[in-house]
């Protein structure tokens, strides 16, 4: 039986979450090596989210097409520093950088639809309404299409390769 267009393992990307926080980091290298080992491109995704609250209150700056505009544009170039930088470490490996307006965990489960896995730090920029709402990661665990790689940070006193 033959795969559709897009199931073919070459046409799909091993897909990371990028937040700039230091997890985010360790995901993103995490993703490089995994796209590395199995022979796919990377996809690496920044978020752009806003409160709905904030864009129903006339006059706030949220509400405004260029800044959001903006927004996304700042998140695309932040990310794509982030995959310049990690991904010199990767020569070999085909990255793909993008920036979106939404809400981290659906954005990254629909864009498990097209990958081969995915990668998230366990902790991002959640903060305290990670409590309250749960977190990306938990989400994406649960809700994913693919495989999901939390990669979890250092633990203190310990060598990267003894934790």
């Amino acid at each position: 039986m033959d795969k559709a267009e897009g199931d073919r393992p070459s046409d799909r990307a091993v897909v990371v979450g990028v937040d700039g926080s230091d997890a985010g980091r360790r995901a993103l290298r995490w993703a490089f090596e995994e796209a590395r080992l199995r022979g796919l491109r990377l996809r690496a995704i920044g978020v752009v989210q806003l409160h709905l609250v904030a864009l129903s209150v006339p006059g706030y700056p949220y509400a405004d097409e260029t800044y959001i505009n903006d927004l996304v544009a700042a998140t695309r170039d932040e990310v794509a520093k982030e995959v310049a930088l990690v991904g010199a470490d990767f020569p070999g490996v085909e990255a793909e950088v993008e920036a979106v307006l939404g809400t981290p965990a659906e954005t990254l489960v629909e864009a498990s639809e097209a990958a081969e896995l995915l990668v998230v730090g366990s902790r991002g920029r959640g903060g305290f309404s990670g409590l309250l709402l749960g977190s990306v990661s938990q989400q994406v665990v649960s809700h994913a299409h693919v495989p999901v790689l939390v990669v979890r940070p250092h633990r203190h006193g310990k060598a990267a390769s003894e934790g």
